[in-house]
Formats: C-alpha cells, structure tokens, sequence
C-alpha cells in the first residue's frame, strides 16, 4: 500500500462523465445522487491513496467500482499522479476510454 497520496487529475471527458452521471443519477433521485457524488470521491480518495492494490489490465490501468452504483473510475499512474480517464458506466461499451490515454495532455 502506498504511503504517500499522490494528487490526481482528470482527463477532460471523464470530468463530463462524472458531472453527466451525478446530473443523470441526482434528477431520478436527489439522495442518490448526494450518494453518488460520495462513493465518486471516496474512489477517488482510494486511487490516491491504496493504488497499488487495484489489479492492473491492458499494461497499466486500473479499476475502481463507486460504491455500489454501476459506475467505475478508470485510471493509471503516471509521473507520480493519478490520472482518470473514465468515469465509466460499467454495462457500456467497455474500452471506449482507451484512446485518451494517447491524448492526455501533460
């Protein structure tokens, strides 16, 4: 586990899925969507935090499930930050995010 909480950023289209799913999620139900914006930064809290104990695919990203909703974070560790590339909804079109990574911009 690491010790240190190492900052991290988000690429510009996951910072409009985030605000597109908490929107979405808070006008079916505002409670929920007050839920939501929790378990979205406590994913964020644990990247930042215990990165390492989140299995690696594809060579070098990482998943973390928000709380119990059917969303995750999508991220990697590069130059000693977090960077999300998705806040994706887990039932669709699995990879999509993978061509930010080319286009993150340092």
């Amino acid at each position: 586990m690491s010790k240190d909480k190492l900052p991290f950023r988000l690429h510009p289209e996951a910072d409009r899925e985030a605000i597109a799913a908490t929107k979405w999620i808070t006008e079916d139900d505002p409670y929920q969507g007050s839920l939501f914006k929790d378990a979205l930064t406590s994913a964020i809290r644990k990247a930042q935090e215990q990165w390492t104990i989140y299995r690696v695919f594809d060579g070098e990203y990482r998943k973390i499930r928000v709380g119990k909703f059917t969303y995750a974070i999508i991220f990697r560790v590069q130059n000693e930050e977090i960077q999300i590339l998705a806040v994706m909804h887990l039932h669709r079109k699995p990879g999509y995010w993978k061509e930010r990574s080319e286009t993150w911009s340092e």
